[in-house]
């Protein structure tokens, strides 16, 4: 009985790129995959050589100010999303205040409603005061 790899292949390959490329870090793809981080660094080893991109001495294959450049954006990026869903908030906030608005006029409409037919000698007086 053989055992199946989890990944093919291919996807090994593409979890590797991304590593290789500095688009995520090797913890990132670890912790999705559900895999050791060894296991992602062997992926990244052997797709290094495939490419034929030198495996570096030390630390991750982007230098310090590449890894920042990527961490920024990838902060931006979040920010940007933060924002447009602070967006959809505001909006969904302000229908709800409306639909507040309109449900405390017909309340207001219902209890002076419900004042004249409490009492009926109020019909001839006017609306009384809520």
């Amino acid at each position: 009985m053989t055992n199946k790899p989890r990944f093919t292949a291919a996807e090994r390959a593409a979890f590797a790129d991304e590593v290789i490329d500095g688009r995520r870090m090797v913890r990132e793809v670890a912790d999705e995959c559900g895999v050791p981080r060894q296991t992602v660094q062997n992926w990244v080893k052997s797709r290094r050589i495939e490419r034929g991109v030198p495996v570096p001495r030390r630390k991750g294959g982007l230098s310090t100010p590449e890894r920042m450049a990527a961490r920024q954006e990838k902060l931006e990026k979040a920010k940007a999303e933060s924002e447009a869903r602070a967006e959809k908030a505001e909006a969904r906030n302000a229908v709800l205040e409306a639909m507040v608005s309109r449900q405390r006029s017909a309340i207001a409409a219902l209890k002076q409603t419900l004042h004249l037919y409490m009492d009926p000698d109020g019909f001839d007086n006017g609306p009384t005061p809520a």
